[in-house]
């Protein structure tokens, strides 16, 4: 079983590799605006979340609310930024400048 803290180091390091798939592809022609608008939004607010990043780890609904809770514990230690969309919902989420740093010094 997967413990909080399992999952409070699994974030940042998922992050840091989607982060990085972001920065390596190519920009995409300013005049499609459907493929530029979606590209810079993920660059300037991170990849768009989904649980499904994780994998067998939040197979339950149960696993899927803890993981959702530790997102939230990294957000208020100010290692991840979470962008919620019109609704409230969660929709991107990037790692803080705090977060990069922690990255680094382990």
């Amino acid at each position: 079983m997967t413990t909080r803290d399992d999952l409070a180091a699994m974030v940042p390091a998922e992050l840091a590799r989607r982060e990085a798939e972001i920065v390596a592809r190519p920009r995409p022609p300013v005049r499609k605006t459907w493929e530029a608008r979606p590209d810079a939004d993920d660059r300037e607010y991170g990849p768009r979340y989904s649980p499904t990043w994780f994998g067998d780890r939040v197979t339950t609904e149960a696993r899927r609310v803890r993981l959702l809770r530790t997102l939230y514990r990294l957000g208020d230690a100010w290692l991840i930024e979470l962008t919620k969309s019109e609704g409230g919902r969660l929709e991107r989420i990037r790692r803080a400048a705090a977060g990069r740093d922690a990255a680094r010094c382990s």
